[in-house]
């Protein structure tokens, strides 16, 4: 059960490099719901990827700037407990569907360079 209650206003960040925060931004927390396993809205990450073998609900994130986003996928809560996290750290928007598809892409050439050496061997 989430203390958060659907239609709360919540901040959405993908991490932090040094003095610069990567966010996803505003949304709207829209409940907990087992992720896609396919699909623009499917996460990504090996969380993501647990999540969604054994069905198990995550809080959803409609976000202003289009698409959704998981818990699975950021650190994410309310906008002024966020602001003060970030404090004067420059901050870059960032963009879910973007994130998702580098991820993916770097699994692919991983997956790949690995077929490729067990077929030297």
């Amino acid at each position: 059960m989430s203390p958060w209650t659907p239609g709360e206003r919540v901040y959405a960040i993908l991490g932090r490099e040094g003095d610069v925060v990567e966010v996803f931004g505003m949304g709207t927390y829209v409940g907990e719901e087992v992720p896609p396993a396919d699909g623009p809205d499917s996460p990504v990450g090996w969380i993501a990827e647990a999540v969604i073998e054994y069905q198990h609900e995550n809080p959803k994130i409609q976000l202003d700037a289009g698409g959704v986003v998981w818990g699975c996928e950021c650190w994410w809560g309310g906008e002024e407990k966020a602001k003060r996290s970030i404090g004067d750290m420059k901050v870059v928007l960032v963009n879910i569907a973007d994130v998702r598809a580098e991820y993916r892409k770097k699994v692919a050439e991983a997956e790949a360079a690995e077929k490729a050496e067990r077929s030297v061997e």
